[in-house]
């Protein structure tokens, strides 16, 4: 699933390519990644102007020159691809969008698990997309982040997940910054100590930058906007290393399931254990 990084590098590299571009025509194949209709999506899009593109959490915002604001959320498979020139659709590509100089944009998604919606505006994504996520992990500060984790109950994988307490973590950068910051994934959270928590709040910004630097990690079909892969895949200490030496202490790299998504992690350097919260 596109997380943070690779949806950030998607956007970046929207910006340098459709930015300012007007919309000219819009080819749909209705399929359940949309969540406008097809009549509505034609007539609110085509005439207009790529004014602004943002990210929050894993959802690309797509301004437009009328206020209103396309969102999309690429689920599980779903690529954004800048075309210099006009390709046949497969069975996996979703809407191609036609810009006035004859090129195009155009979403595919294998699994159907993404969102394609228009809101008509700016207002209305406050209560759409916005209002039930949490902070940006890049952008909370130490001290928030240990205050809003501290009055959090669970295991700590399966908090850093929750898109409602901290907004934009998936399955591999929670694996890679706890593994960063030595704490279990199923460590209870009121279990973690003060200290712990800050140097789990450095290790998820540290982590998080060098994979966007890198252009996200390419481990399944993830390709950037002009199809490239990322390579932070490289880069991974535990992520996807079942049965592989711990780069730091030499022991096999376990995996365990929590809440049905695979976790990895190094039981040494990774150990449980009964802390204090200050």
């Amino acid at each position: 699933m596109p997380e943070l990084p690779e949806v950030e590098t998607i956007v970046r590299g929207l910006r340098k390519t459709i930015l300012g571009k007007k919309i000219k025509s819009l080819k749909i194949y209705p399929s359940r990644i949309l969540h406008s209709s097809p009549a509505f999506l034609k007539r609110n899009l085509i005439h207009q102007r790529i004014q602004e593109i943002s990210r929050r959490g894993k959802n690309i915002i797509i301004k437009l020159s009328s206020g209103d604001l396309l969102v999309i959320h690429l689920g599980m498979t779903g690529n954004l691809f800048y075309l210099n020139r006009p390709a046949f659709m497969g069975k996996h590509d979703h809407v191609d969008l036609e810009f006035s100089d004859k090129t195009y944009l155009r979403y595919s998604d294998i699994r159907k698990f993404g969102k394609f919606k228009l809101i008509k505006s700016s207002q209305a994504i406050k209560e759409d997309v916005l209002k039930t996520l949490g902070p940006e992990p890049l952008e909370i500060s130490r001290d928030d982040f240990v205050q809003l984790l501290r009055g959090k109950n669970g295991r700590i994988k399966s908090v850093l997940l929750n898109q409602s307490i901290i907004a934009g973590i998936g399955n591999i950068y929670a694996d890679e910054a706890l593994f960063e910051a030595k704490i279990h994934p199923l460590q209870k959270v009121s279990d973690i100590s003060w200290n712990r928590l800050i140097k789990l709040h450095q290790a998820i910004q540290k982590i998080l930058k060098k994979a966007i630097k890198a252009g996200g990690s390419s481990v399944n079909n993830y390709r950037d906007v002009k199809g490239e892969t990322g390579f932070f895949q490289f880069y991974h200490k535990v992520y996807g290393r079942e049965g592989e030496p711990c780069k730091r202490c030499g022991t096999k790299i376990k995996r365990i399931i929590i809440n049905q998504r695979s976790t990895h992690f190094c039981p040494k350097c990774q150990r449980k254990s009964r802390g204090s919260k200050f």
